[in-house]
């Protein structure tokens, strides 16, 4: 009657382990399945030309335009105002805030253009 008993408990062990490798392979399965989507996509023509783009790449021929939003420390002469006495900077930085000015728009263009 021992034996039997030690066998039964056997089976269940060896029925827990396997269930437990079996849950572990379909957690593989599906993270393959996600890799393979997930590489099909990063090497599309899009992706690797958005990649390389934000590497610095441009194709032969083209011209890059870089877009830098000048720091709080800008002198108002380098951010479009004027560097004149009669002209009151403070009242300028305060329009380019508001409405965002040239930086706004163009910020708000660059990231409706893909949209």
């Amino acid at each position: 009657m021992w034996a039997f008993g030690s066998e039964l408990v056997l089976n269940l062990r060896l029925n827990h382990e396997v269930q437990t490798l079996r849950d572990g392979n379909a957690q593989l399965a599906a993270s393959n399945e996600q890799t393979k989507k997930e590489l099909a996509i990063g090497s599309s023509p899009g992706a690797m030309e958005e990649a390389a783009r934000k590497s610095g790449f441009a194709r032969p021929g083209e011209q890059v335009y870089v877009i830098v939003k000048p720091s709080e420390s800008a002198t108002p002469a380098a951010i479009g105002g004027s560097a004149s006495p009669g002209t009151a900077p403070s009242a300028k930085r305060s329009a380019v805030k508001q409405d965002g000015g040239i930086i706004g728009t163009i910020e708000n263009w660059w990231r409706n253009l893909w949209h």
